[in-house]
Parts: C-alpha cells; structure tokens; sequence
C-alpha cells in the first residue's frame, strides 16, 4: 500500500476540500413578519426519531443566527431541483438580508411562526431544544412539532460550489 503524505491544512484549504462533500440544499428560516430571517445550508440533518428532531448548523454571523436563539425555534425547508435560484437568495448572493428575502417562494406558518416553504420538498417546523458552540458556527437542535412533505420531487444538491440535480 503506497504512504500518503499528511501535511497541515489552513481553514481555506478545508473549506476547498468540503466542496467536493455533495449536500442536500437547505433554507433555514426564523423568526415572524417583519422580523423573518432565512439563510441556505447544507449542514443539517436528523438527530432522532424519538423525540423526532433535527439539527442545523448555523454561522455566528449570519442574520438569523441570533433570532433563533431568541425566538426559540425555526424550521428547516429542504429544498428541491427548482429552488436554486431560491438558494442563491437565501445564500446572500444578492445582497439581500432579513425578511426581503421572503419576497420569493410561497410561505406559511405551521407552529412556531417559523417561515415554512410551501413547496419544499419537507419541512421540519422546530421548537429549539439545545445549543452547543462549534467554532464558526452553533450547532442548533429542534425537536419537530410540525412538517409539511412534498413527495416525489428531485432534490437540490450542493457539490464542487455548484447547486445541481443528482442523476437518478
């Protein structure tokens, strides 16, 4: 088996490396009119199904960050192969911030107030349960009180810093 060199890596070169990591594409949104905040991710998953619950992983300095701490909830929309423009916005690429974000898509409100995308592919309407501190980023777990599905449709995926449609 050939050795493989291990040498030191900056922050940059990690963030490089995780480009090639394909992640579902995500909006997680908080907040309530006109105070709404929404931002596009892709580190977030399931936690557990008893109690049913998710976490996000949220940078300290994106806009909504501390409106989930304060609001105690949020919802996280998973996103389909239509939304990439959609992901784009919500990504700051516009230069857009807080509730203008919301002038795309179709909202609602299931439980929390939290903003829901109509047509996600799920969304997973959340009461904050824990926090923990990770560097960049809070690591933020909700359990579920409320989801709303979409079946049937083809996600969107994040990978070599490109949104795109897997092939089936």
């Amino acid at each position: 088996m050939p050795s493989q060199e291990i040498s030191a890596f900056s922050s940059k070169e990690f963030r490089s490396a995780m480009r090639n990591v394909p992640g579902a594409v995500s909006i997680v949104t908080t907040g309530v009119h006109p105070g709404r905040h929404g931002l596009t991710l892709t580190a977030g998953c399931s936690l557990s199904t008893e109690p049913s619950s998710v976490l996000v992983c949220v940078n300290k300095s994106a806009g909504g960050h501390d409106t989930i701490k304060q609001s105690g909830s949020f919802c996280w929309n998973i996103l389909a192969a239509d939304h990439a423009e959609l992901a784009r916005k919500f990504s700051g690429q516009d230069g857009s911030k807080g509730d203008i974000r919301f002038t795309d898509g179709l909202w609602r409100e299931l439980i929390t107030g939290s903003p829901s995308l109509i047509d996600a592919i799920c969304s997973f309407d959340c009461r904050l349960t824990d926090s923990h501190d990770a560097g960049s980023h809070t690591i933020f777990v909700g359990e579920v009180v409320a989801q709303a599905i979409n079946a049937d449709r083809d996600p969107l995926v994040y990978v070599n810093g490109e949104f795109t449609v897997p092939k089936r």
